[in-house]
């Protein structure tokens, strides 16, 4: 069972019963009946969403998301032996590694907001120096610099929520790049067109050679 796939289902991560029965060496179809024979008893341990979805011929096939407990559960319903051992201990390390990873997103989500506060603060000084300097509309630097930020990261719109540590850490030097930019072209009383053209170049050449790497 290398390499489980984990499903994140309202915060919480569940396994697809599919997935299940060729690692434990069962046909799906007997594991789909402890979980009907045993239903009450795995509700108790959280909802255990049943699923259904067309397969060979259009014929619908059931399955359900298991939490973690409710895996745990069903492995002790089957004889041990060394097949089923070994999947134990892969399916706590997956457990393991998936809680690990998201406590990490969460993590770098937060420091990430942190960064954008600042990046915001920079952003609304540029708006107040670009209309002191007869911008029309200074208030695009909003959207026309986090539009850039995304561009070059290739985020789209929307996609902001559901990116990895990674994603989130060049989100995060992005943004930074982008404050440093405007406070230092601020600094310097360059036009504020200019200002933008400096936060695009700084954010390209550094994310280009982060990429590279």
């Amino acid at each position: 069972m290398n390499d489980i796939s984990l499903n994140l289902i309202s915060n919480e991560f569940r396994i697809d019963s599919r997935l299940l029965a060729p690692e434990l060496n069962h046909r799906h179809r007997t594991i789909l009946e402890s979980l009907d024979k045993y239903k009450s008893k795995f509700d108790a341990l959280g909802h255990l969403p049943n699923q259904t979805e067309a397969g060979y011929n259009n014929i619908q096939v059931r399955y359900f998301l298991l939490n973690e407990d409710q895996c745990y559960f069903l492995l002790t319903l089957m004889r041990n032996n060394e097949k089923i051992v070994e999947s134990k201990l892969k399916l706590v390390k997956a457990f393991r590694d998936a809680r690990k990873q998201l406590a990490e997103r969460d993590i770098a989500r937060l420091d990430g907001k942190q960064v954008r506060r600042i990046e915001t603060d920079a952003i609304k000084d540029l708006v107040e120096y670009a209309k002191a300097s007869g911008s029309s509309k200074p208030e695009m630097y909003y959207v026309t610099l986090t539009t850039m930020t995304n561009k070059s990261l290739g985020i789209e719109s929307g996609q902001r929520d559901k990116m990895d540590v990674r994603q989130l850490q060049l989100l995060k030097i992005a943004e930074t790049l982008v404050e440093i930019a405007i406070r230092d072209g601020l600094k310097a009383e360059l036009h504020y067109k200019d200002i933008y053209r400096l936060c695009k170049d700084r954010v390209s050449d550094v994310l280009a050679q982060l990429k590279l790497k």
